[in-house]
């Protein structure tokens, strides 16, 4: 899960619990329990503890743990083996390994404002 080169900011432990808004740069990653909505121009990795519930706007997201709730990904959206994803999805690229989960709306390579599929 970690990317070389871009070194750990910040980490929300496992058994830690935080409910709120979260702005950061760099590389940050949750093993706890994140309630509330996150932002980053960067990287937020969920492990496999790890449980994000609310509004996650990030260019790369990588999933390993359960993400719930709204998902603006800008680059790309990695769902790994153990990875659970439910609710909506937007992103700019998404890779699923197998055994992933996903119950959600999805969007990928679509620009929200285009309107692409909406109705009256």
């Amino acid at each position: 899960m970690a990317e070389k080169g871009l070194p750990l900011a910040a980490l929300l432990g496992r058994g830690a619990k935080y409910s709120g808004e979260m702005s950061f740069d760099g590389r940050v990653r949750v093993d706890g329990t994140f309630t509330g909505s996150i932002f980053t121009e960067d990287r937020l990795e969920i492990g496999e503890s790890g449980v994000v519930d609310g509004k996650i706007d990030a260019a790369t997201l990588v999933v390993a743990g359960t993400a719930k709730g709204n998902l603006r990904i800008r680059d790309l959206l990695i769902v790994e083996s153990t990875g659970k994803v439910y609710g909506k999805v937007d992103a700019g690229n998404m890779q699923v390994e197998p055994g992933a989960r996903i119950k959600a709306d999805i969007q990928i390579g679509i620009e929200p404002s285009a309107g692409l599929g909406e109705t009256g």
